[in-house]
C-alpha cells in the first residue's frame, strides 16, 4: 500500500508538472504567431531554464515528500517569518527546511526500539591494557579472537529512523535551522546540543562509571560505552548536533562504538556540519581507527550539502567606533580602550585571582568583576595553556562577559594555539557569551596562511579558521548582542552600570534590552520590564504597583503617543533623581 501511494504520488506529481508545462506551451504558442524569432527563443529558454531548476529542485526535494508542511512545525515557521520580512528568501536554505520537516513528520509516527542486529561479542582485554586500548582488544593480541559476527555496514536504519546530516560553509544557517527544527517539534525525548559538549558529557559519564560502582570494576570498556549510550537515549532518542565535528584521538575512537549502540536502540540523528562525513577527522591521528565510523553515518543519515553562497552572520554587524567588541589593532590607544571598557563594568570592584572548577580541574581567572559576571584573560591565559572545550565551556557558563587583551597575528607555527582559540571561541558562542578583545588584525587576515601551506597542508585549523572568522563577525552583529543582554537577570545586568551616571554608550546597551522586539519605541510591557529591573536591583523584588507605573509613563512620555522613544528613554534615565522619585527607589 506504502509503494502503491508513493507511486500515486508521483504521478500526480507529473502530471502537475506536464499540466504546467502544457499551459506554457499553449502561451508560447500564441507568442509564436506575433513575436519574432528572437522573442520565441527567448520564452523557450525561459522555460528550459525554469523547467532545470523545478527538476533540480524536485530532486533534492525527492519525489515521495508530501505536500503541506507539518502543523506547528519548521517550515510553518520559517514560511511565517518570510512572509513578515524577517528572514532573507534563500532557496538553499528552503530546501533543507523542507527536508528538515519532512523528517518531522516521519519522527512524529516513529517509535524507537531495539534495532535487527545484536551487540558483537567483546573480546575481553588485559588488565594493563588501559580504557581505550580495551575498545581495540588490548595492547597485546588476544589469540585467535573471533571476528566481529555482523560488520557495522550492516547495521541498517529501521523503518522511520533515518536522520540527516547537512553540511556547508560558515554562515549558511545550519544552527539557525537546526534550533528551529528541534523548537518546533513535539518529541518529548529530543536533546539539542552542541557536539563538543556532547562528547565532553561522553566522556565524563565513562569516568564516574569507571571510577563509581565496584561492579564496573570487572567491565570491558566495550561494555562502559555500551552502559553511558544506554543511559543517554533513555533521556532522548532524538538527537540534534549542531557543529558535527572530530578532532580528537579520544572521540575518534569511541566514536563508532558508541553510536552503534545508539543506532541499534533507534535513535535518529539530526546533525549540522562544516564537512562531508568523509572528511570528518581528516588527517586525524590513528585516523583508520574511526573510518569504520563514516559508512555507519551513511547509513543512518541522509547527507545533504547546502552550498549556500550568503553567509547571515556578515549581516547586521554593529557599526560606530565606540560600540566595538572587537577592537584591532592592538596599539597603546586600543588597550587603553578595552581597559577602559573593564574598569567600567568593574566600577572599581575587582577580584584577582579567581578560579572556577571543572571536572575536578581548577581554571585560573586572572581578574573578574564582583557586582557582574565579567572575567578578563590574555590570550596567552587562553591559549598558550594546556586548556580544552570543557575548560572554555565552564568560563562561558560562569560568566556573561569575557574579555580578550592581546590576540597576536597567528602563523602555522602556532597551530596549538589556532586550534585552541579556534575551539574557545566556539564553546563562547555556543554559551551566548559577549566577548570584548583587542587583536592585531582584523578576524580574517587574523590567522596568516601562505599559498603554498593552503594548497599542501594537511591541517584541520585551515579549514576551521573559516568558521571562527564567521563567528567572530556574528558575535559583533546587533541580533548577538541583545540576544545576551536579554538573557541577563536584572542583578547581572545592571550590576555593569553605575545608574547615576549613565553615558551614550551605557544608553544604547540598555536600550538594545529593553526594546526586545526591535521597533525603535518602548512598548508598555516593554516598559513594565523596565521598572521592574530597576525595583529589583535597588529594592529586591519585582512589583511595580500600577500607579506607579503611570506615574512613569506620565513622565517618560512627554509627547503623550502612548510610546517611548529613545530619546524620551535617554533623558528620563539621564536625571537618576528623577528615576527614584518616579519608581520610588
Amino acid at each position: 500500500l506504502e509503494t502503491r501511494l508513493c507511486l500515486s504520488e508521483v504521478m500526480l506529481r507529473r502530471a502537475m508538472a506536464l499540466r504546467r508545462g502544457l499551459c506554457h506551451l499553449r502561451q508560447c504558442r500564441s507568442l509564436a504567431v506575433v513575436s519574432s524569432a528572437p522573442q520565441r527563443a527567448a520564452c523557450w529558454q525561459k522555460r528550459r531554464d525554469a523547467a532545470a531548476s523545478a527538476l533540480q529542485l524536485q530532486h533534492a526535494l525527492g519525489w515521495s515528500r508530501s505536500f503541506s508542511a507539518m502543523p506547528g512545525g519548521c517550515l510553518e515557521h520559517y514560511m511565517k517569518l518570510k512572509a513578515e520580512g524577517k528572514i532573507q528568501p534563500d532557496d538553499r536554505q528552503e530546501v533543507c527546511i523542507k527536508m528538515l520537516d519532512d523528517l518531522g513528520k516521519r519522527v512524529l509516527s516513529y517509535t524507537p526500539g531495539m534495532n535487527r542486529r545484536s551487540k558483537p561479542a567483546a573480546a575481553s582485554a588485559p588488565p594493563s591494557s588501559g580504557f581505550f586500548g580495551g575498545l581495540f582488544g588490548g595492547s597485546k593480541p588476544a589469540p585467535k579472537a573471533a571476528p566481529e559476527p555482523v560488520s557495522a555496514a550492516n547495521l541498517k536504519p529501521a523503518e522511520g529512523q533515518m536522520g540527516l546530516y547537512l553540511w556547508g560553509g560558515t554562515g549558511t544557517g545550519k544552527t539557525f535551522m537546526m534550533d528551529m527544527f528541534h523548537d518546533h517539534l513535539p518529541v518529548q525525548k529530543k536533546k539539542r546540543i552542541h557536539f563538543h559538549e556532547w562528547m565532553i558529557d561522553v566522556h565524563s559519564r565513562l569516568h564516574k562509571k569507571q571510577k563509581g560502582s565496584s561492579s564496573n570494576a570487572s567491565k570491558t570498556a566495550d561494555d562502559l560505552v555500551e552502559q553511558v549510550a544506554e543511559d543517554m537515549i533513555n533521556e532522548a532518542w532524538l538527537l540534534c548536533f549542531d557543529e558535527f565535528q572530530v578532532t580528537h584521538i579520544s572521540d575518534a575512537i569511541i566514536l563508532k562504538r558508541i553510536f552503534e549502540v545508539l543506532w541499534e536502540r533507534g535513535a535518529v540523528v539530526v546533525a549540522t556540519s562544516n564537512r562531508p562525513p568523509e572528511d570528518l577527522y581528516l588527517n586525524g591521528l590513528n585516523r583508520p581507527l574511526f573510518l569504520p565510523f563514516i559508512p555507519l553515518l551513511n547509513n543512518f543519515c541522509h547527507v545533504h550539502a547546502i552550498g549556500a553562497e550568503v553567509d547571515y552572520r556578515m549581516i547586521s554587524t554593529q557599526e560606530g567606533e565606540d560600540d566595538r567588541v572587537y577592537i584591532h589593532p592592538n596599539g597603546p590607544d586600543e588597550k587603553n580602550i578595552l581597559e577602559y571598557k573593564f574598569a567600567k563594568i568593574c566600577q572599581g570592584n575587582v577580584l584577582s585571582s579567581a578560579q572556577i572548577e571543572t571536572q575536578g580541574r581548577k581554571i585560573h581567572v586572572p581578574r573578574c568583576a564582583e557586582s557582574s559576571n565579567v572575567a578578563w584573560f590574555d590570550f596567552k591565559d587562553l591559549c598558550d595553556k594546556a586548556l580544552g572545550a570543557s575548560d572554555y565551556l565552564a568560563i562561558g557558563h560562569a560568566f556573561h562577559t569575557v574579555f580578550i587583551a592581546n590576540i597576536p597575528r597567528l602563523t602555522m607555527q602556532e597551530r596549538d594555539q589556532v586550534r585552541r582559540l579556534i575551539t574557545c571561541i566556539d564553546a563562547f558562542y555556543e554559551c551566548h557569551t559577549k566577548v570584548l578583545c583587542t587583536a592585531d588584525l582584523d578576524p580574517i587576515s587574523l590567522f596568516h596562511v601562505t599559498e603554498e601551506e593552503r594548497n599542501t597542508s594537511v591541517a584541520d585549523e585551515i579549514f576551521a579558521w573559516d568558521r571562527t572568522v564567521s563567528r567572530f563577525q556574528e558575535m559583533q552583529s546587533t541580533k548577538y548582542l541583545s540576544d545576551v543582554v536579554q538573557s541577563l537577570d536584572a542583578e547581572q545586568f545592571l550590576g555593569q552600570f553605575k545608574l547615576k551616571s549613565l553615558n551614550d554608550e551605557d544608553m544604547k546597551e540598555m536600550w538594545r534590552r529593553y526594546d526586545k522586539d526591535d521597533s525603535g519605541e518602548l512598548d508598555m510591557v516593554e516598559l513594565r520590564r523596565l521598572l521592574e529591573d530597576l525595583t529589583e536591583k535597588q529594592k529586591g523584588h519585582r512589583i511595580v504597583e500600577d500607579e506607579v507605573f503611570e506615574a512613569c509613563l506620565d513622565v517618560m512620555d512627554t509627547n503623550k503617543d502612548g510610546v517611548i522613544s529613545y530619546d524620551e528613554f535617554e533623558t528620563y534615565l539621564s536625571d537618576f533623581s528623577t528615576v527614584q522619585s518616579t519608581v520610588q527607589l
